[in-house]
């Protein structure tokens, strides 16, 4: 089984930029070489900062341009979402029994996990009681099937110390439910705006880097808050035994010169 997973695409009004970046320009040529390179993919996950500030036409672009997206897609939101406008624009979106925009999607490989961490105007992400009591219900619900999560904030340190002050804020709750589920096989997330391998209480954990800027593993390595690297989506394989995890550069990608000797 192949997936697709995509992160924060900090979407502006239409023309817009940030940063120097088209970031509208930059989300429609990543999909279209989705599309063209991995266009047999099962799904796509896109992990929350759909829109860099809530713009209800950021979402109402987004929406039309998935409309003309093949495959199919699961949205999460993260802190610089809002989940009125969310909501508006994508009255489909499925939610929990609190209203939440938590689901579920079961494969043959397994279960698949899709949680919101939005706390409000705030760049910390929350995952309150009532989102606890519906992911141990969904643990319990696997039965031992293999489950991946996903979700905007990490529930840990990634040794960013400016992404570490706006992590989940109830990383230890979080980490009491998810213990003793052996059969979690992957969490992925977003939010720090780097790609990143963390090895957490036995679980793998995956992070990509922004569509948009990124985050510097080094923040004096320039004089700005964010800094331009080559984004990256990732392409996610599920075997019987392991699961693999690509990065494709594919807005970055050119042809190699001629080798020199």
């Amino acid at each position: 089984m192949k997936f697709v997973h995509v992160s924060d695409l900090h979407l502006l009004e239409p023309g817009a930029k940030a940063w120097g970046l088209d970031h509208a320009e930059r989300v429609d040529r990543c999909l279209d070489d989705i599309v063209k390179w991995h266009g047999d993919a099962a799904f796509c996950v896109i992990t929350g900062d759909l829109a860099d500030r809530g713009e209800p036409a950021a979402y109402a672009w987004l929406r039309e341009r998935l409309e003309r997206f093949p495959i199919k897609t699961f949205l999460l939101i993260g802190n610089h979402d809002d989940p009125k406008a969310f909501g508006e624009a994508f009255p489909d979106q499925p939610r929990d029994a609190n209203g939440f925009f938590q689901s579920r999607h079961r494969t043959e490989a397994g279960v698949f996990l899709f949680l919101d961490t939005y706390k409000g105007p705030t760049s910390e992400g929350r995952y309150c009681a009532a989102r606890q009591a519906w992911l141990r219900g969904e643990l319990e619900r696997a039965d031992g099937v293999p489950v991946w999560i996903f979700m905007h904030h990490p529930p840990f340190d990634v040794a960013l110390p400016y992404m570490d002050r706006i992590k989940l804020d109830e990383a230890r709750e979080f980490g009491e439910i998810v213990a003793g589920h052996s059969n979690i096989r992957h969490l992925f997330f977003g939010h720090i705006h780097r790609a990143a391998f963390i090895h957490w209480q036995g679980i793998p954990c995956t992070s990509l880097p922004a569509l948009s800027s990124q985050v510097p593993l080094v923040a004096e390595s320039v004089n700005s808050l964010y800094s331009l690297e080559p984004a990256m989506y990732g392409v996610v394989f599920i075997e019987d035994d392991k699961t693999i995890v690509h990065f494709d550069a594919g807005l970055d990608r050119k042809p190699a010169g001629e080798r020199d000797g």
